[in-house]
């Protein structure tokens, strides 16, 4: 029940009371009053790149515009960047390796017993999700609704033809094939999953449609929509130095090769003039409940165009663990935390929502910018995240700790790599071309960032050589 809505019904009780007392009518006791708890909508697409928010029209002006509510987060980082793990991670606030998802054929070993979705619903909450769950659900068991989500309509993928139509999904339970347009269907099932949620209770939806993931299909109202081309980044073709063997091992691309990169993400983003027009029709849905109500809008992972000569995720630079975040808030305050990660969400959203976290949880809430007069004061959060992959025959296993300006990478070997993004103590390498590890300059900081390393995620990764 929103602000505006309460004050309206308590004016009517009002009217009401006085008529029954006139009447000699026994009033009936009081009723409890609503949930003053905010409703938490998270918007999760699929494999988008940092910098695409511009290619969400109606967001990117919200967020350019004073007084919108709607605010982007500076850095936001997937901490595994692929797609399973990290939507673990997002629905537990734990890392990959806490979680046992280490990979995308992990999905059948999350423990769906204790995460944002029951305990949201545990303590009131009327929760939902409409969209991708975790990759290859249900995992080869019969179609069933996971414990703590009230409505659940998930979105299956049976190979690339499938990503964004002619897919099969599992609605509350019972196994559907749908040959629509992927966002468009779900968009429709998460605004009526808004309109529908009960007034005198808060609400908690995901929303994950497939886009921008590839084959990168646009709905057919926009396969021919001008979207303004991204010059190319300097680390495409640009030289590596210091880069690691596997790197190293890449094929320099040519001129063609990186024009194809470059229409490719052309194509990514045209899909997410979709999810731009879902995520407006949402927030209409919401009328009057909009006073109370927070979105988050982020991505499950980033995706390389051919930045250090690789297309996909997995790797532990920017393209691929940089990830889009906007918050709309009725309540944020003026200056968003300059760095959070995907283990942060889960925190977050149970402080909104007054709830006791697990005891195990690796993230730190940022509720205190979000919503503090709701979500408490502003949180210690020491100023950097830590990132994880497991490894496979392309990539090799690493681990890595991001500040604000500084990244610190290290391999299964031993080996390092060490960036000044933000110009710490060099110039700055936003686009990680210098590796610093063995640079006189940077040995204190490399040892503290060592020490933060091992501390946080210890026990896999070699030593450093």
């Amino acid at each position: 029940m929103t602000r505006g809505a309460t004050g309206r019904r308590a004016a009517g009780a009002a009217v009401l009371a006085t008529l029954a007392i006139a009447a000699g009518v026994a009033w009936p006791e009081r009723a409890a009053p609503p949930d003053p708890r905010p409703n938490v909508i998270v918007v999760l697409t699929d494999d988008q790149p940092a910098d695409s928010l511009d290619a969400m029209p109606w967001l990117r002006a919200r967020l350019d515009a004073a007084g919108s509510g709607w605010t982007a987060v500076p850095v936001a980082i997937a901490n595994t960047p692929l797609c399973c793990p990290s939507r673990a991670s997002l629905l537990t606030g734990r890392y990959a390796r806490h979680t046992g998802v280490l990979d995308n054929g992990d999905g059948s070993k999350f423990d769906e017993t204790d995460t944002l979705a029951t305990r949201l619903h545990g303590a009131g909450y009327h929760t939902g999700l409409v969209g991708k769950y975790l990759n290859r659900y249900p995992f080869g068991r019969l179609p069933y609704v996971p414990p703590g989500w009230d409505r659940f309509v998930a979105k299956g993928t049976t190979g690339d033809r499938s990503v964004y139509r002619d897919f099969p999904a599992v609605v509350q339970g019972s196994p559907v094939s749908v040959r629509r347009y992927a966002t468009d269907w779900l968009a429709e099932h998460a605004v009526r999953f808004v309109r529908a949620a009960p007034t005198a209770r808060p609400f908690f939806l995901v929303f994950a449609p497939s886009a921008p993931h590839t084959p990168w299909e646009a709905a057919a109202r926009h396969a021919a929509a001008d979207v303004a081309p991204r010059p190319e980044p300097p680390n495409v073709a640009g030289a590596l130095r210091g880069a690691p063997a596997w790197v190293r091992s890449l094929p320099a691309p040519s001129a063609a090769q990186r024009a194809a990169w470059r229409v490719d993400r052309s194509r990514a983003d045209r899909t997410l003039l979709a999810v731009d027009e879902a995520l407006r029709a949402i927030v209409a849905a919401l009328g009057d409940r909009g006073d109370e109500t927070v979105i988050f809008v982020l991505a499950d992972n980033g995706y390389s165009f051919g930045e250090h000569r690789w297309v996909g995720k997995t790797c532990p630079y920017e393209a691929c663990v940089r990830i889009p975040m906007a918050v709309l808030s009725p309540w944020a305050g003026p200056r968003p935390p300059p760095l959070v990660s995907i283990v942060d969400l889960a925190p977050t959203v149970l402080r909104l929502a007054g709830v006791a976290p697990p005891g195990d949880q690796d993230g730190v809430p940022f509720a205190g910018w979000v919503a503090p007069g709701i979500g408490g004061g502003i949180e210690p959060r020491g100023g950097r995240v830590f990132l994880e992959w497991v490894g496979d025959d392309r990539i090799p296993a690493w681990i890595a700790v991001r500040t604000a300006d500084l990244k610190l990478i290290r391999y299964g070997d031993g080996s390092e790599e060490l960036y000044d993004l933000g110009g710490a103590i060099g110039p700055g390498d936003p686009w990680e071309l210098d590796n610093r590890a063995r640079d006189p300059r940077y040995a204190t900081v490399l040892l503290r960032l060592r020490a933060q390393l091992e501390r946080a995620l210890p026990g896999r990764i070699g030593t450093p050589g």
